[in-house]
């Protein structure tokens, strides 16, 4: 794997690699904003600052590397890294070369992670040290090689995990450039990247930071509010990504940023309506809300704008279906289809081959008479309880939970029961040492009804999450078993 191939020729069509045409893609914008005013910072990360000028040397370095290690159209390089400069411009020098760019997730054990790169069938695998020493692979510090300028290749692929909340992680492919046509018309910003930029939310973030020619501030590969907030103060922060729990932990911080902000995007699962408003409360109509996965994009989107707090439905809906996607319910399941969404699992028959190209995103929902998309639930979340085998929808109740009085966060999920089949179990997250739980029993009852009573209650300090900052429901029902 370490064998090196005959190095790729400069391009000779010009000095910047930039090409113009029908073929551009998010790279040549990369490459175009990295190509002018030098001396403006672009990535910051760490100790390490590199201005625009650095940044596009660093680019062009790490796709020799590859270039010299064999690395071309098609070929699968996987990536396990952490939050740095680096690791953002490997990336680019991945779909530079019209390679397929493999997102590695920290989450697995080494057996599976082991396993799962073997299903990628990639031809190499860049690591960091610094971030994780479980993997071996060509070490991301030795990879850059010379300043080579080359015309970016027309195509690439995209190959993301999903969260792993329902076991072994699949891999989602994406071929689609069309995601940063959004981001072209869009001013300079100064972005925080809050997350892992190997999953979907910090992916995106790096993607609209780097097409827009906006400063990139990369928080740590684990998240931390106290560094949020000073890295929001210190760098003078307009725009950051966040998944509801991450902003939970912000707007509780007692350094919290203020109305700083141009744009506060959260989405990756469900937003409780109460914190909802802190947010907008506490930034201004900035908070915008979007409904996606990884493997469809950027569904729907809901302003902060349209949110009205007398009507009690705007803080509930995910909004509106992105324009360029066709979005339905069957059955009370949410379907999506079109260029955001993936081709389909590697390995397995694409979408367009088994579904027409249409994906059922497992969550459960409905659309209002103004085209407002309202998600009931996970599939997979709802618990079946009572004499009849009732549907309650664990969302309903983790967003009335969190309105009561010194309750921060709420999870509701099914536990097995001899008389019920499952019965509804929450896990809470309280202010104090005090929680009333018979009061909270009569409270549900009487907002949701008998079927939504919770039958057990559990206070825990915090909440399990996921590595994407989402509630791992999935570990919470393990404990029953």
């Amino acid at each position: 794997m370490n064998q090196e191939a005959p190095r790729a020729r400069p391009d000779r069509a010009g000095t910047s690699g930039v090409r113009t045409g029908e073929h551009v893609n998010y790279v040549d914008l990369v490459l175009e904003r990295l190509s002018t005013d030098d001396e403006r910072e672009a990535l910051i990360g760490g100790d390490t600052r590199l201005t625009r000028a650095q940044a596009r040397d660093l680019l062009l370095r790490l796709a020799d590397g590859l270039a010299r290690r064999g690395i071309g159209p098609g070929d699968g390089v996987a990536a396990f890294v952490g939050n740095t400069p680096e690791a953002v411009l490997l990336v680019v020098a991945v779909h530079l070369l019209g390679a397929r760019l493999v997102y590695v997730p920290p989450e697995p054990g080494t057996n599976e992670l082991k396993a799962l790169i073997e299903r990628a069938e990639v031809k190499g695998v860049v690591v960091d040290p610094a971030f994780s020493d479980r993997l071996g692979g060509w070490d991301l510090r030795d990879l850059p090689g010379d300043p080579v300028v080359r015309t970016p290749e027309p195509t690439f692929t995209t190959v993301m995990y999903t969260g792993g909340t329902t076991g072994l992680p699949k891999l989602a492919v994406h071929h689609s450039n069309r995601r940063w046509e959004a981001f072209r018309a869009m001013p300079p910003m100064s972005v925080l990247c809050t997350t892992l930029i190997t999953h979907g939310s910090g992916a995106a973030a790096c993607q609209m930071a780097l097409t827009t020619g906006s400063k990139l501030v990369l928080g740590p590969s684990v998240f931390d509010a106290g560094t949020f907030c000073r890295l929001a103060r210190e760098e003078g922060i307009t725009s950051t990504v966040f998944v509801p729990p991450m902003m939970y932990e912000v707007l509780d911080h007692p350094d919290r940023p203020g109305p700083q902000f141009g744009s506060v995007i959260v989405g990756g699962s469900a937003l409780a309506p109460r914190r909802l408003r802190e947010a907008i409360e506490a930034w201004g109509p900035v908070v915008h809300q979007t409904y996606g996965m990884t493997e469809a994009l950027s569904i729907t989107s809901m302003p902060a704008t349209s949110v009205d707090f007398d009507r009690p439905d705007t803080t509930r809906t995910v909004g509106k279906a992105n324009p360029v996607l066709e979005v339905e319910t069957r059955d009370g399941d949410v379907w999506v289809r079109g260029p955001f969404v993936m081709q389909g699992y590697w390995g397995e028959p694409t979408l367009a081959e088994t579904a027409g190209g249409w994906f059922n995103t497992g969550d459960m929902g409905y659309f209002d008479d103004e085209g407002y998309l309202y998600l009931n639930d996970r599939s997979k979340d709802v618990i079946v309880t009572g004499r009849t085998s009732d549907n309650v929808y664990s969302r309903l109740l983790d967003d009335f939970l969190v309105t009561l009085p010194g309750i921060r966060q709420a999870a509701a999920v099914a536990r097995p029961d001899e008389a019920l089949g499952e019965a509804v179990h929450v896990f809470l997250v309280a202010e104090g040492p005090d929680v009333d739980v018979d009061r909270i029993r009569a409270s549900v009852v009487a907002e949701l009804g008998e079927l939504y009573q919770p039958r057990g209650v559990t206070v825990v300090p915090e909440l399990p999450l996921t590595a994407v900052g989402k509630v791992d429901k999935r570990k919470l029902r393990s404990l029953f078993r």
